[in-house]
C-alpha cells in the first residue's frame, strides 16, 4: 500500500477544505467534480479527469445511500492519490479482504474512503471497554452515517476486548470475517455456518456450536444487513 503518511496528508488536506466532515458530495462540489448516477454502467463507479473535465460515475443499479457514499469516497481517493489515471472500479469493498480489490491502488482508495467516512481516531473514543455488541455498532453507524456492516467490520478490528469475531455468511456459506485477532485466518473459520441463520435468534448465549473458536458459552448476535447475507457477532473466551 502507498505510504500511509501520504494518505494521512490527503485526509488532513480535505479536512482543511471542508466544513462538512465526511460528506463526499460536498467534497465533490469543492473540487468541481460532477457526480453522475443515472446510468446503469457495468462498474460500481469510475473517475474521469481529462482536460479540465472531472466526473465520478456511479451505477444507477446501486441504490443504497451508504453504498453510494462509500463509492464516491473511494473515487475521491483515486482523485487525490492517483489522479494521472482513469479508474474503472468493480466490486468496491468496504470490507478490505484480500480476495476483493487486491490491486494496490484499489486498496489505497478503499483505505482512504474508510478513514474519510469513519475515522479511526474518532471511532476509538466510542468503543466500549468490554465486548462489542450490535447495540454499540448501531450507535456508531448512526453517529457517522455509515452502514452497519462497515461500522461492525471496523469496530471489531479495533476492539478493546479483542475477543470478538464478526462473520459474514451469504446463505450459510462464509463470505468474509473481521477480528482484532491478527493470527486468525479464513481457513480457521467454519465455512458453513453451524447454526441455521434463517431461524437463529437475534441474540443468544449458546454452547457446543463454536467450540473450535471459543471455550464454553459464546455470546452470539445475528444481524441481517440485506437479502440473504447475515452478520454473526461472537464474543466469549477464545480458545488458545
Amino acid at each position: 500500500m502507498m505510504n500511509s503518511v501520504t494518505i494521512r496528508q490527503a485526509l488532513e488536506f480535505i479536512g482543511l477544505l471542508s466544513t462538512s466532515p465526511s460528506n463526499p458530495y460536498n467534497l465533490c462540489n469543492t473540487f468541481g467534480i460532477e457526480v453522475i448516477d443515472n446510468e446503469p454502467i457495468n462498474k460500481d463507479g469510475y473517475l474521469v479527469c481529462d482536460r479540465g473535465c472531472k466526473l465520478i460515475f456511479i451505477s444507477s443499479n446501486i441504490t443504497n445511500r451508504h453504498r453510494k457514499k462509500f463509492i464516491i469516497s473511494h473515487e475521491l481517493g483515486h482523485f487525490l492519490l492517483h489522479r494521472e489515471k482513469l479508474y474503472c472500479c468493480t466490486d468496491i469493498s468496504e470490507i478490505g479482504i484480500s480476495q476483493i480489490n487486491s490491486n494496490c491502488q484499489e486498496n489505497e482508495a478503499n483505505y482512504f474512503a474508510s478513514e474519510y467516512l469513519l475515522p479511526q481516531e474518532q471511532l476509538l473514543r466510542m468503543l466500549p471497554h468490554e465486548s462489542i455488541r450490535f447495540s454499540d455498532i448501531f450507535k456508531i453507524a448512526a453517529h457517522f452515517d455509515v452502514s452497519v456492516t462497515m461500522a461492525a467490520m471496523k469496530a471489531t478490528r479495533l476492539s478493546n476486548a479483542e475477543d470478538e469475531i464478526l462473520l459474514c455468511y451469504k446463505g450459510q456459506q462464509l463470505k468474509w470475517f473481521s477480528s482484532g485477532d491478527t493470527g486468525l485466518c479464513y481457513k480457521m473459520l467454519p465455512q458453513k455456518c453451524p447454526v441455521d441463520l434463517t431461524r437463529a435468534p437475534l441474540e443468544v448465549d449458546i454452547g457446543g456450536v463454536w467450540d473450535t473458536l471459543y471455550e464454553g458459552t459464546v455470546h452470539q448476535e445475528v444481524f441481517n444487513p440485506f437479502e440473504d447475507q447475515r452478520l454473526v457477532l461472537l464474543s466469549g473466551t477464545r480458545c488458545l
